[in-house]
């Protein structure tokens, strides 16, 4: 009798829910340093920051958290005098985002993750006004800087290696802009296997 309840007891440790996915059991909370992003479309490019908390449940295989993120489109030097009036040289954002992934093999030294960001903030843009040329063929700039509310969705993918380096690629759907496309490395503190 001892004896069965013995084989039963040592069965019943070595089946968990988290395994039975392929997955091991992590640490809760975990912080992401998106320390290189960017984000491309056909006339737009964007330096990306962002950082993350993210909560781990047990199960489902599912992490919950936010992120805030500030992006720039890079200086680009241009000729004013072959721009039109309306054109926007420079646009920065910054967003806050309530996010969620899905996550498979969870805890092991390659987890894949997809997920989903949806986010709104405030952006500026510098407008090309027009310019002057003055008698010395000296070129003055005029520019109007706009201020806009942004939202977006960013369904991203991705591999987290050795439960600390994660790299993905995303899609950025603003309201406002051009649909972007790009890749991310981030670095994750925190979670990791449970001792």
């Amino acid at each position: 009798m001892l004896l069965g309840l013995s084989v039963l007891t040592l069965g019943a440790q070595t089946v968990e829910p988290a395994e039975s996915t392929g997955s091991v059991p992590v640490k809760h909370w975990e912080f992401d340093y998106y320390n290189y992003s960017i984000s491309g479309g056909q006339e737009t490019l964007y330096m990306n920051f962002t950082m993350a908390l993210r909560y781990n449940f047990d199960t489902p295989l599912v992490d919950v958290g936010g992120e805030v993120t500030v992006g720039a489109t890079p200086h680009d030097r241009h000729d004013p005098t072959e721009l039109n009036k309306g054109d926007i040289l420079k646009r920065t954002y910054i967003m806050l985002s309530p996010v969620a992934h899905y996550n498979f093999r969870r805890g092991k030294n390659a987890s894949f993750y997809a997920g989903l960001g949806i986010g709104s903030g405030l952006g500026t843009r510098e407008v090309f006004e027009g310019c002057t040329v003055d008698a010395d063929g000296n070129i003055f700039e005029e520019l109007k800087t706009e201020k806009y509310f942004v939202a977006a969705l960013t369904p991203r993918i991705g591999v987290e290696l050795f439960r600390h380096l994660r790299i993905g690629m995303h899609v950025r759907i603003p309201t406002d802009g051009e649909v972007t496309v790009g890749p991310s490395v981030s670095l994750t503190f925190g979670g990791g296997r449970k001792d």
